[in-house]
């Protein structure tokens, strides 16, 4: 039995589980697309026959694998440094595209977690909103645009109590000393909105701000949800988006999820056919629940660093082993495999001194 995982070489998450299989006897392997081509090479040999494609890729096991967990997927972008400049980008584009077909047709017989398609759907936020209204979910009112008269014009409609969001996240690296910037949502002004030239190269999501009493994060693995709420109210930091609360002070509990709810969200995980991710709420002050996303690869292990009685890990490595969309954790059979005795080892300690003294890790543009 075997899991592979499709990640970055500075991703936790991987080495967490990593070391979670590991001492069930269970073998974890990684696939950093990064280090293609230079560092990774892979063949595909497809005969003029009905035999299944040869697929070799150094460093890989052949398989099979049980599952796939498609947790991060970079570019390629490592090249030999004797290749001319002016070749560079065409070397990195055929790489990508290589790289791209490849995982179409790899290890056909595991399971994806979560499988292509539906990630690729769930990412799409137009479709994510639409499902999410679908399944009976209150949304906040949406505009997603790079016209700036229709901005301005959904500003003024909502009297500026509006936020911006990005497709994606955005980062900014500072050359000289290596730190990273985060674009999180932001509350939108009047200022931001004078110019058209930000609005326009920009495509955005702006959205009706939505009044807070807490924010509500559901994580799911099959059928088995884990859920918390973040008082991200208490502390200014995270008051319009938790994730930019760095030091991590709001206040956090274990939430109940309503059975309505917990019915919601299966019948949007089952609609836009994912077997794990996550949910983020608003939970108004009269308690109504506000859809903002689902996202498929989204982290949790910060919520069992933070509420150590939550056993993310173990429901994971489970998981991991038997990925089905009615997949339910059984706490009394399943190993009990604690974050936090994954951070007070010697894996992580390993893993904490490659990334200090190690190659640098590259800033990678994810999708």
């Amino acid at each position: 039995m075997s899991v592979l995982i499709i990640t970055e070489r500075d991703d936790i998450h991987a080495r967490a589980l990593i070391w979670a299989l590991k001492r069930q006897g269970v073998r974890c392997d990684r696939w950093c697309l990064s280090d293609f081509p230079e560092n990774r090479k892979t063949s595909v040999r497809i005969h003029n026959s009905q035999m299944p494609p040869v697929i070799d890729i150094s460093g890989l096991p052949p398989g099979p694998f049980e599952s796939i967990w498609i947790r991060r997927v970079a570019s390629p972008r490592t090249v030999s440094d004797a290749l001319a400049p002016a070749d560079v980008a065409m070397a990195l584009l055929q790489a990508r595209r290589y790289s791209d077909g490849l995982r179409e047709i790899f290890s056909p017989e595991s399971v994806w977690i979560n499988p292509p398609e539906a990630r690729a759907g769930a990412n799409a936020k137009p479709r994510q909103l639409l499902a999410a209204r679908q399944a009976g979910f209150t949304i906040p009112d949406t505009l997603l645009s790079n016209n700036p008269e229709k901005i301005r014009e959904f500003f003024h409609e909502h009297q500026g109590n509006t936020i911006y969001k990005g497709f994606t996240p955005a980062f900014w690296e500072n050359r000289e000393n290596g730190m990273l910037s985060c674009l999180f949502t932001t509350k939108l002004t009047e200022e931001a909105l004078e110019e058209d030239v930000p609005l326009t190269s920009c495509p955005g999501i702006y959205q009706s701000y939505v009044p807070k009493k807490a924010d509500v994060r559901v994580t799911f693995f099959g059928a088995t949800y884990c859920a918390v709420r973040i008082y991200s109210q208490v502390r200014g930091h995270g008051a319009v988006d938790f994730r930019s609360d760095m030091k991590a002070e709001a206040p956090m509990e274990a939430f109940e999820m309503s059975s309505e709810l917990s019915q919601k969200c299966a019948a949007l995980t089952s609609q836009l056919g994912l077997l794990h991710g996550s949910y983020d709420f608003v939970e108004q002050p009269d308690g109504t629940m506000t859809f903002l996303e689902v996202n498929e690869m989204g982290q949790f292990l910060w919520l069992e660093e933070r509420l150590p009685e939550l056993p993310l890990l173990s429901m994971f490595a489970a998981f991991s082993l038997d990925p089905r969309k009615d997949f339910i954790f059984d706490s009394q059979r399943a190993p009990r495999l604690s974050f936090h005795d994954f951070l007070h080892g010697r894996e992580y300690a390993e893993f904490r001194e490659y990334l200090q003294n190690g190659p640098p890790v590259p800033f990678l543009w994810f999708e």
